[in-house]
């Protein structure tokens, strides 16, 4: 029982709770495969920099409202 409530919380995207697949968590996430931000919370370029995985990286978050591709309206980015 406590393994499937493990691993549902380790399904879900750190910052905003979204559904985030093995692969995903695998591939982007930290050592122990968890995804720090994930699609629905961050662009692709800063997750492929590290964001998923917990890393800081230079390109400005867009959360905090910078102006660019989603000009930090995430309710528009699809």
């Amino acid at each position: 029982m406590m393994l499937l409530n493990s691993e549902s919380r380790k399904s879900s995207c750190l910052n905003c709770g979204s559904h985030v697949t093995r692969d995903f968590r695998r591939v982007y996430g930290d050592r122990e495969d968890r995804a720090h931000r994930c699609h629905e919370c961050d662009t692709l370029v800063r997750l492929q920099r590290g964001s998923a995985g917990g890393l800081d990286v230079p390109i400005p978050d867009p959360w905090d409202g910078a102006p660019g591709r989603h000009g930090g309206n995430p309710e528009r980015w699809q």
